[in-house]
């Protein structure tokens, strides 16, 4: 089965040709500006992976993880990532030695390159096998997912999102096999499919269980079922969670509020000599609660200073301030969200402040300089729209529209990310493609010759404009 699922089909070959080589110059972009410097064998490596890579809000925490091992992601809601390259490091810690330079970038784009491989090839074999389109149809369609910006981006950016979005594609893939054949997902299948998914990001293990649910129907909520592939693995991820940051982060993080609170009680320690020693109050009591009054005041200054950085003056009003709920979003529009990041970064560069950072010089919301980009953006929600209703009776299609809908509540409705919500287009832009091969299938003749044709040339000039931006920004 296996051999069956790596082995590149004769006719998917021009199309994996010609998408290896755009992938291979978008690569080169990316390793190229920054070569110099993560080549070089240093100790404050991860001070030049973080002060030096700059692609919007992708972060290179994995050339820190390959370059010197540690949980350097959040573990709550990345925890086996670091442990699915730990033997990248180590092959890196080999040419290291060998060649005397770091070799990260080449390892790490070497992953990217066989996920979005893999990814894309999913994507065809989905429009192929699943919806039953021409190969010509299905290529247009994989193109199409590539060729908006941020999964463009993914695919040759250090994090974890083409491998997010090529697990997510293999579990869209291997369910709608399954459902086509009037099976259910094996219980082996959905555990291994939900340990590798969450484990890369927590949230996208949910889409796991969705598909078990849309495979299994009634049955999903057996016992034996819940118990087994929910309850357990579940479980099992949540608490290796909680080792893994007991054992690789906790005291770290101690340290460091350790270190936070001895520079506070240092600083008010300092002030209060120079406060006493300059001060024209003799009573004591008079002393202290003028000196009370300032360092409230100092602390207040300091405090208004470190939330007008961008990283919190872009973010909007949290639920609540309890962990977790500290990361949604009440207040920033999601009227605009939706126009200029959800379907037009996430699809489309702006040209201004492109692969610029919100937490760092990027306002939130951006507009097009030109009238065209609107209009690309309009055809292709109303292709989406169209590909809904003429899927309504796919299965297949409403599974991938509940994934869509589980990523639009965390992010629109309790806006978690939201001010920078095109960062995670990996995690629910294959709907899109997926929604309009619907459409394609429902049409005949020259209606579905001209749709073909016209997705076609949505994928071209996107990867014409969002690929050079990227080229020319970097």
């Amino acid at each position: 089965m296996w051999t069956k699922f790596i082995k590149i089909r004769k006719d998917e070959r021009l199309s994996v040709c010609l998408f290896l080589l755009w992938q291979l110059i978008m690569h080169a972009t990316v390793i190229i500006p920054y070569y110099s410097v993560f080549s070089r064998i240093s100790k404050d490596y991860r001070k030049n992976f973080l002060d030096w890579f700059h692609v919007s809000g992708f972060d290179p925490l994995t050339y820190c993880v390959v370059t010197d091992w540690t949980t350097a992601y959040d573990v709550h809601r990345h925890p086996l990532l670091a442990f699915f390259y730990y033997p990248v490091y180590l092959i890196n810690q080999g040419l290291m030695s060998l060649l005397g330079i770091n070799c990260v970038q080449f390892l790490v784009a070497i992953v990217l390159l066989i996920s979005s491989l893999y990814a894309f090839l999913l994507m065809m074999r989905i429009g192929k096998d699943l919806l039953h389109l021409s190969q010509r149809e299905s290529s247009v369609l994989a193109f199409l997912l590539f060729s908006f910006a941020y999964v463009l981006l993914a695919a040759i950016s250090p994090d974890h999102f083409i491998l997010s979005l090529f697990l997510i594609l293999l579990v869209i893939y291997v369910t709608g096999k399954q459902m086509a054949e009037r099976k259910p997902l094996k219980r082996w299948q959905t555990i291994v499919f939900f340990i590798l998914t969450a484990g890369v990001s927590l949230n996208n293990g949910l889409k796991v269980l969705l598909a078990d649910l849309f495979s299994k129907g009634k049955r999903f909520f057996h016992p034996k079922n819940l118990i087994l592939v929910v309850i357990l693995p579940a479980a099992a991820i949540w608490s290796f969670g909680l080792w893994e940051y007991k054992t690789f982060v906790a005291d770290s993080v101690n340290t460091r509020k350790a270190h936070e609170k001895k520079a506070v009680k240092d600083e008010k320690t300092k002030m209060w000599k120079e406060f006493s020693d300059t001060t024209h109050l003799k009573d004591s009591k008079q002393q202290t609660e003028a000196f009370a009054l300032l360092w409230k005041k100092h602390r207040k200054a300091q405090l208004k200073a470190k939330y007008s950085a961008p990283q919190y003056a872009h973010s909007g009003t949290p639920v609540s301030k309890q962990p977790f709920l500290n990361w949604t979003d009440v207040t920033t529009s999601r009227r605009e969200t939706l126009i200029e990041n959800l379907f037009g970064e996430s699809i489309q560069l702006h040209q201004k402040y492109t692969l610029c950072d919100v937490i760092r010089d990027r306002p939130v919301f951006v507009r097009y300089n030109w009238v065209v980009n609107y209009i690309v953006e309009g055809l292709i929600v109303l292709l989406f729209l169209g590909g809904i209703w003429a899927g309504k009776r796919s299965k297949l299609m409403w599974m991938c529209l509940s994934f869509f809908a589980l990523d639009m509540i965390l992010h629109i409705g309790l806006g978690f990310g939201i001010n920078e919500v095109y960062i995670m287009t990996a995690h629910w832009a294959y709907v899109i493609p997926l929604c309009i091969g619907c459409l394609i299938k429902s049409m005949k003749g020259g209606v579905r010759n001209a749709i073909t044709l016209l997705t076609a040339l949505i994928a071209f000039y996107l990867i014409v404009y969002n690929s050079a931006l990227v080229i020319f920004t970097l």
